[in-house]
């Protein structure tokens, strides 16, 4: 018998970040206990069945056994602010205010290189997720890579602006080291 990591990993076309992330939860909660259905059935169920509202329509609930709060999915009407279902309380436990209108202000409005870094992999993606939805009305008009990885490195030697988020895992020689090292000129940490 043998035993291999397997990872389940939810890409959607829209950032229902915080549903996403229930119902992987809930699919760990039934990875580790007996059930008639394997996990493949939810995903496709998730993905075949379940229909996504229409902007300003009724909410789509999916209950989740595993789970006690049903999953929720619900896009704002159209002439509304974007769909982002992250709370910004992780960016402003980070950040100070001042910081936060710096960045999406002064660097990612005037495209400039902007490298996000956190020691929690989870916090780097909302940060980023949450300072890009900052600039709205606008949208950025740089390459933006949430969770920069190795083979992507050289998307930092890009000649104009760049948003990236970076996870430092505290080694001598990862990424975020290697980063720091040979930090392009005009870069902001």
């Amino acid at each position: 018998t043998t035993f291999e990591n397997k990872t389940i990993a939810l890409v959607g076309r829209y950032p229902f970040w915080t549903a996403f992330r229930k119902f992987l939860f809930h699919l760990h909660i039934l990875s580790g206990s007996v059930s008639d259905l394997p996990l493949e059935r939810y995903i496709s169920h998730l993905l075949l069945s379940v229909p996504l509202p229409r902007p300003g329509g009724p909410t789509v609930l999916i209950p989740l056994p595993a789970v006690s709060d049903p999953m929720v999915i619900c896009m704002p009407p159209e002439k509304d602010f974007p769909v982002l279902d992250l709370t910004y309380k992780p960016l402003f436990a980070c950040l100070e205010i001042r910081t936060v209108v710096m960045i999406v202000l002064g660097m990612l409005s005037l495209k400039k290189k902007v490298i996000v870094m956190s020691t929690r992999p989870s916090l780097v993606i909302d940060v980023c997720e949450l300072l890009r939805s900052l600039l709205f009305p606008f949208s950025l008009c740089a390459p933006y890579v949430p969770r920069l990885t190795e083979p992507f490195k050289t998307s930092l030697d890009f000649p104009g602006a760049i948003f990236v988020g970076i996870h430092d895992d505290g080694s001598q020689n990862g990424l975020a080291a290697t980063v720091r090292k040979e930090l392009p000129e005009d870069s902001i940490v």
